[in-house]
């Protein structure tokens, strides 16, 4: 493993750092205790990850040759496992919590969450514990993937936030969980396939959909104040 590779270990610790700092300036946080819980329960959501890549590995021992079980590994196997990883902490953890209001808050914990479960996949991806060595751009996913998991962490987020708002629990949850895997599971599909086009039209619908839904957000959190 070449340096280039290392370098993109430190991708989310340095964008965790940029939200801390942000966080600290712009809410003047007295009590980091809910923020020290988001980071933890990210990196440990991890977990599922390993477990689905585990009992995987053991009936197919890696045979993803045909469309129906590599869409089962992506969608399934990739993508449900982390997100399930990062909505339990959120729903369980955050949402019953009196400044748990609405999207935005919901948004704050979900990027938190989704960043610190990257910073833990991005090593697993690299070293091969996890993932599919079908990927032919590993450099580029490494590097990418932070990135997304902070889109994935803004979709979450809202969904959520927005269910608090409606009450409209079920509904809301679902979408946010299964939206969330599909956007996940997109990802991913692009680097198994190396199609660079497919790569751009995604990220660029990535970066509209979350300024989006962040612009709605805040103009959510504007009629409740």
């Amino acid at each position: 493993m070449d340096l280039i590779t290392y370098l993109s270990f430190f991708i989310s610790p340095v964008l965790l750092i940029i939200a801390f700092v942000f966080i600290y300036y712009k809410f003047n946080i007295k009590n980091w205790t809910n923020i020290r819980n988001a980071v933890l329960y990210g990196m440990v959501g991890v977990v599922f990850l390993l477990i689905a890549n585990y009992v995987t590995d053991l009936i197919w021992h890696d045979n993803l040759n045909n469309l129906r079980r590599m869409a089962f590994f992506v969608f399934v196997i990739v993508a449900f496992s982390a997100e399930f990883g990062k909505f339990l902490p959120l729903r369980l953890k955050f949402y019953n919590q009196s400044g748990f209001k609405g999207p935005f808050e919901s948004i704050r914990y979900s990027v938190l969450i989704s960043l610190s479960y990257s910073l833990v996949a991005v090593i697993l991806f690299a070293f091969d514990i996890v993932g599919t060595e079908k990927i032919k751009t590993p450099l580029l996913f490494l590097y990418t993937y932070p990135f997304a998991n902070i889109f994935f962490g803004i979709v979450m987020g809202f969904f959520l936030g927005l269910g608090k708002i409606r009450k409209n629990f079920f509904i809301d949850e679902a979408v946010a969980l299964f939206i969330t895997t599909f956007f996940h599971g997109i990802y991913y599909f692009c680097f198994i396939t190396s199609d660079i086009r497919l790569f751009v039209v995604t990220t660029l619908g990535f970066i509209v959909i979350g300024i989006t839904l962040l612009a709605k957000a805040m103009s959510l959190k504007s009629e409740t104040d």
